[in-house]
């Protein structure tokens, strides 16, 4: 392959990602361009893109033959989703990307709606003697009461409208006002994000646990990484039931007596993965490296256990009547 051309779909706030794939890019003096394409037509990480693109929302019909153009005009070899609507959009056309080659990380039908549904999810987990919390539906909570627990939407991301009940008076008035939602049994202890990466054929090449530290509307702030071996063969023996490929993060929280429990399943790099991509964990250079017939396992990673990572705000400036 003489040049590799990624597209990022839905980038938007992805800018350290974005950054990340640059350094790899330059340390391995690859050819090739990075492409964003996203609704958003002020969306930051378009500012470090060689090429942005405004698309339709998803839900319009335009949206495929837009997508279609940018890969056709700039040779595009690899689409990567940054969101699960891009997975999702994906899925419904896997035919027309899947032809053309680029889509060799998108996992397959069933996984994506496994991990997508957190009902599904669970039933899954359990179904494989997989550790999961309690998880049920609205019209099962009657069956079901236990307390506290967490009321989530069955399907989305970031955390968004997630609701903790103490009690009954609480569990009735999210019943009612959350009837699409599920109710998870609450477990206490130490949230963990895993960044998982795996080959096009689905062995897993990369499994680093990320103790999720300080946590703000959903996005991780503080977090350390912690190499911890059950929690890493425990994700194998999960993220390999599941075939799942490319980048993904799982979610799960490790109680008292150091059991690990599994809560959700990302197909996608999570917003916290730089932390991993920075402390050794080089998915961006694996991804290069497997694109152009080289073996991913070849890529030199070494781990930083114990390092943290602290995020904060940045911003682009732009001059009177710019913008990206």
């Amino acid at each position: 392959m003489t040049e590799t051309n990624i597209l990022f779909l839905a980038h938007h706030w992805r800018v350290s990602l974005i950054k990340s794939f640059q350094g790899a890019r330059a340390r391995l003096k690859m050819k090739g361009r990075m492409i964003g394409a996203d609704s958003d037509p002020e969306a930051p990480a378009s500012c470090l893109m060689d090429a942005s693109f405004t698309l339709p929302p998803f839900s319009e019909s335009g949206c495929l033959e837009s997508i279609e153009e940018i890969c056709s005009k700039e040779s595009v070899n690899l689409i990567l989703p940054l969101t699960n609507k891009a997975i999702d959009f994906l899925d419904r056309h896997r035919g027309t990307f899947m032809d053309k080659g680029l889509l060799p990380y998108l996992a397959g039908s069933e996984t994506i709606e496994i991990c997508h549904d957190k009902l599904k999810l669970a039933e899954f987990l359990k179904s494989n003697d997989l550790p999961a919390p309690e998880t049920v539906s609205a019209s099962s909570l009657e069956k079901n009461p236990f307390f506290p627990m967490i009321a989530k939407p069955r399907t989305g991301e970031g955390g968004k409208d997630c609701y903790r009940i103490e009690n009954r008076e609480d569990l009735e008035f999210y019943s009612r006002k959350c009837s699409g939602h599920v109710f998870q049994q609450f477990v206490p202890g130490r949230e963990f994000s895993i960044d998982w990466f795996s080959d096009r054929k689905g062995v897993p090449l990369l499994v680093v646990p990320r103790e999720r530290l300080v946590v703000q509307g959903g996005e991780v702030r503080v977090s350390r990484i912690r190499l911890d071996e059950r929690i890493i063969d425990i994700a194998k023996s999960a993220g390999t039931k599941l075939n799942l490929k490319g980048p993904c993060t799982l979610q799960g929280i490790l109680d008292s007596s150091d059991q690990f429990w599994f809560t959700d399943f990302n197909l996608r790099f999570g917003s916290g993965s730089v932390h991993t991509l920075n402390a050794g964990g080089d998915i961006p250079s694996m991804i290069y490296s497997e694109l152009n017939g080289g073996i991913p396992e070849s890529v030199q990673v070494s781990v930083q256990d114990g390092s943290m990572m602290t995020r904060f705000l940045d911003h682009f400036i732009f001059p009177s009547g710019g913008g990206v």
